[in-house]
């Protein structure tokens, strides 16, 4: 693997595996949110997808299974977006806030395609 690629693949695996331990070691307002949303057992889905974020992170960074890390982690940023950054219902500068992390998923999202589709 090339240094830029793997230099490429740790960057964009670290805000992953930031946030996982982030929502791993402070779950209460993910799993608020999960729960606004309906989703069944929230404390269990917050769990899952921060581990997730935090295991298919790390093979990202170190390339290991690249492509299986990469669709676990964009199928993860799924719910966490839609979930989490309801730009639609907010106002003012909570929407712009909420659009911005919204279109900064979007842009993670494609770069974990474009990774997948490397190699």
């Amino acid at each position: 693997m090339s240094v830029a690629k793997f230099i490429g693949r740790a960057l964009l695996a670290s805000i992953f595996i930031k946030n996982g331990l982030d929502h791993l070691q402070n779950p209460e307002p993910i799993v608020r949110a999960a729960r606004g949303a309906e989703i069944p057992q929230p404390e269990v889905a917050v769990q899952i997808n921060s581990g997730v974020m935090v295991g298919a992170g790390a093979l990202l960074a170190l390339g290991l299974l690249p492509r299986l890390a990469g669709t676990a982690l964009a199928a993860s940023l799924v719910p966490t977006t839609v979930i989490g950054h309801p730009f639609w219902d907010k106002n003012g500068k909570e929407r712009e806030q909420q659009q911005t992390q919204f279109l900064k998923n979007l842009a993670l999202f494609g770069a974990l395609i474009y990774v997948t589709g490397q190699d």
